[in-house]
């Protein structure tokens, strides 16, 4: 029981002594059912929102079991509220519309108790027997005795109605019993119907001295109401402490459940005695009859029972011969053993497993016979402690020699025979498990090697479920990762991978998180062996971080030499600035101009990710603003662009660097044209890069062959270079068409 439970049950009861010894007791008793009826009404609504998420199949019965315990306390407030507060009469009032409407709601709870029903012809008779009695008492005791005395009409419904209120949860309770109880082995169960006969002992109590005119206020028999909504809340505590997935009850019924119809005909004939001894001839008329109702109902009852008795004898001999057919066909070795420990009974199967013949098996002590002397102190040992600790069996895995002198390895199952607690024999059944158990340590043997290559593997190796819940893992992993194997059981391995490289795929290049926080680049492989996913980590963080040094310094480089080679462009400025000669200027500065298309394919290197390839878009539009610098006025020329996004290698982006260079300068310083279009389109596999400009062009392709230009070679020989394509018209300007692949990584050294 509950400590907040068992505090609250001591404060009722200390309340409930006290009051009998006060003035004002009425009141107090009066309150301290209002406050249990509401402790029991909470713990009901509490049990429904519990079993609603984890018992469905009872939410309706507590539903409507709240439902009624609701109006009952509605009906407890109303009538302190009446009598004690606005000092009138409660009785008939509103409160008893309130106690009226428990009944048939609380009825409707018990009759959908979700267990199995035992209905037939019987129970029905049993049911009627006992609600003709019930019926007839309170007749005689209770609704002729309030008719005849007369009064206020309501008075005289409302007390009829209560009456009928008590036999219908009278009614519902015996339904419970018989049609769907059985041996049940529920504490929750014995104190809800505990809690309910008290309840109906304290109305019937009540209307029997409202109708023998001897009411007494807040006295003994008052405390009964609270008594039951105590016992009702102690059945909702015990609730949350059963499983009711499973049942907790059993087919056999309880002796009592059978003879509950024998009890309620004692008790009408002793209605029918005291009704002619005591109240007169005007009653044993009724009396009479109802019992004359019930001898009848009995006699049909008695009558079914002997049929069904015959019916069962012949079902027996059935079963017995089935039972014996069974013992012979079944799979299993099944035997029977007398007090003594003496086979009595043997199967077909047994004498197979033991390599018997019957005679060699019947009659002879087990224990002494089959079982192993090593093993035959302690195996008979635990039979007899088994016996006489009054367990009903046990399992147990042992070794017996056979007639031929074999060894075999037996899964035994024992039960135990009792007739009236007193021990008669064992029955026995089992199964030859030897090669099954050659299998096993087989297996164990290979789960060691196993285990030990497991262990003693040089990487990480974790076991995981489906859903990348770690099921184990290697010592390894405990060195590497710095987590203990409990610490890591149970988890979901991308709770140890960085959240940057987190996703649906965890194989390849991860960061793992250790467990002082730092990180280890790890190689994740995935593997499926059986039921399980084998992960193998393989520790590429010194790898990793000596490539990233690699690529700093590689950075580092490119930035160098993009440095170096500005500081050579600035001092071929410096010298340009000092020659006299316009035609040495002008070399000078197309060497600078070549230079700086050299050091930018150097600076988009080392900004670039990967250290090895160029967005060519980024490239030449870079390239192409430098280009025309100081040499577009504004308006007079328009240099368009459409290059797809595309990257490129070092091998590939130079050559194509310097062939722009060199075709938009030539345009830009002598065609004069007013528009230059570059692009780079993939077409076809290929690349194709068009330079054009709509100037005064030449006079033919073979023009530009024959000026014998260094920049015309130079285009040239980085077309060679490219391995390309290259198409020249003159047309309506100059176009420059190359056609081309990307070139692969050519080892120099």
């Amino acid at each position: 029981m509950d400590r907040n439970l068992k505090i609250f049950l001591m404060a009722v009861i200390a309340l409930s002594f006290i009051s009998q010894f006060l003035s004002f007791k009425n009141d107090l008793v009066s309150l301290i059912t209002i406050i249990t009826n509401l402790a029991a009404f909470l713990g009901l609504v509490y049990a429904s929102i519990y079993a609603k998420k984890v018992y469905p199949h009872l939410y309706l019965t507590l539903i409507l079991l709240s439902a009624g315990q609701f109006f009952s306390f509605l009906g407890d407030l109303t009538w302190f509220i009446l009598e004690s507060i606005l000092l009138q009469s409660p009785f008939p009032s509103v409160a008893d519309v309130f106690y009226l409407l428990y009944y048939p709601l609380f009825a409707a709870g018990i009759f959908t108790v979700p267990v199995r029903r035992y209905s037939d012809i019987k129970s029905l008779i049993d049911l009627l027997i006992i609600l003709v009695a019930s019926a007839s008492a309170a007749w005689v005791f209770l609704v002729k005795p309030t008719v005849l005395a007369g009064g206020n009409l309501m008075d005289i419904i409302f007390s009829t109605l209560y009456i009928i209120g008590d036999l219908l949860i009278i009614f519902m309770l015996m339904d419970l019993i018989i049609n769907k109880l059985g041996n049940f082995r529920s504490k929750t169960m014995n104190i809800f119907l505990t809690s309910i006969i008290v309840l109906i002992i304290a109305d019937l109590s009540f209307l029997y001295q409202n109708t023998a005119g001897l009411p007494v206020s807040g006295g003994p028999q008052d405390l009964l109401w609270p008594m039951s909504y105590l016992l009702l809340l102690f059945a909702v505590n015990e609730f949350f402490r059963e499983d009711w997935s499973k049942p907790v009850y059993v087919e056999r019924k309880l002796s009592i459940v059978t003879y509950l119809p024998h009890i309620f005909v004692v008790l009408l004939y002793l209605v029918t005695a005291y009704s002619i001894l005591e109240m007169g001839v005007y009653s044993s008329t009724e009396l009479i009859l109802s019992l004359g109702i019930i001898i009848v109902l009995f006699v049909v009852r008695q009558h079914l029972s002997m049929r069904e008795n015959i019916i069962l004898l012949n079902e027996v001999d059935n079963e017995r011969e089935r039972a014996e057919n069974y013992l012979e066909v079944a799979g299993s070795l099944i035997m029977v053993l007398d007090e003594n420990s003496r086979v009595k009974l043997i199967n077909s199967r047994g004498l197979e497993i033991l390599e018997c013949k019957r005679g060699d098996v019947e009659g002879k002590n087990w224990f002494m016979v089959f079982v192993p002397p090593e093993d035959r102190n302690w195996r008979e040992g635990l039979y007899k402690k088994k016996i006489s600790s009054g367990e009903g069996g046990y399992y147990l895995t042992g070794n017996i020699i056979t007639c031929k002198g074999n060894r075999k390895t037996v899964a035994w199952h024992v039960r135990f025979l009792r007739e009236n607690g007193e021990f008669m024999g064992s029955i026995i059944s089992g199964e030859d498990i030897t090669e099954v158990e050659r299998t096993r340590k087989a297996l164990e043997m290979s789960e060691k090697r196993y285990r030990e290559i497991f262990e003693l593997a040089p990487s990480p190796i974790i076991s995981l479920e489906d859903d990348l819940t770690i099921r184990d893992c290697n010592n390894r992993t405990e060195s590497v990762l710095g987590y203990r194997k409990d610490d890591l059981e149970g988890r979901d391995l991308r709770e140890l991978i960085h959240p940057e490289d987190s996703g649906e795929d965890v194989e390849e290049i991860r960061r793992l998180i250790k467990a002082d926080g730092d990180v280890i680049y790890g190689n994740l492989k995935l593997t499926h062996a059986g039921d399980e996913l084998i992960l193998i980590v393989e520790d590429q963080t010194d790898t990793i971080r000596s490539l990233r040094e690699k690529e700093l310094l590689l950075r580092e480089i490119h930035h160098r030499v993009k440095n170096n080679l500005q500081i050579i462009s600035s001092l071929l400025s410096i010298q340009e600035r000092k020659l006299e000669s316009e035609e040495l200027s002008r070399l000078l500065r197309e060497s600078r101009d070549r230079i700086r298309s050299i050091a930018l394919v150097h600076e988009h290197l080392y900004r670039s990710t990967d250290l090895t390839t160029i967005r060519i878009s980024d490239y030449l539009l870079n390239l192409i603003s430098k280009i025309s610098q100081g040499q577009v006025e504004k308006g007079s020329l328009r240099i368009r662009t459409d290059i797809d996004d595309i990257e490129f290698n070092l091998e590939t982006s130079l050559p194509i660097g310097l062939i722009v260079n060199e075709l938009v300068s030539n345009s830009l310083k002598h065609s004069g044209a007013e528009n230059i279009t570059v692009a780079l389109k993939g077409v076809d596999g290929m690349f194709e890069l068009v330079v054009s400009d709509d100037g005064v062009g030449v006079e033919s392709p073979d023009a530009l062959e024959k000026a014998g230009s260094m920049g015309w070679h130079l285009v040239n020989a980085l077309a060679n270079q490219l391995d390309a394509e290259m198409k020249v018209e003159a047309k309506k300007g100059l176009t420059v068409t190359l056609r081309f692949r990307e070139l692969g990584y050519i080892k120099r050294y």
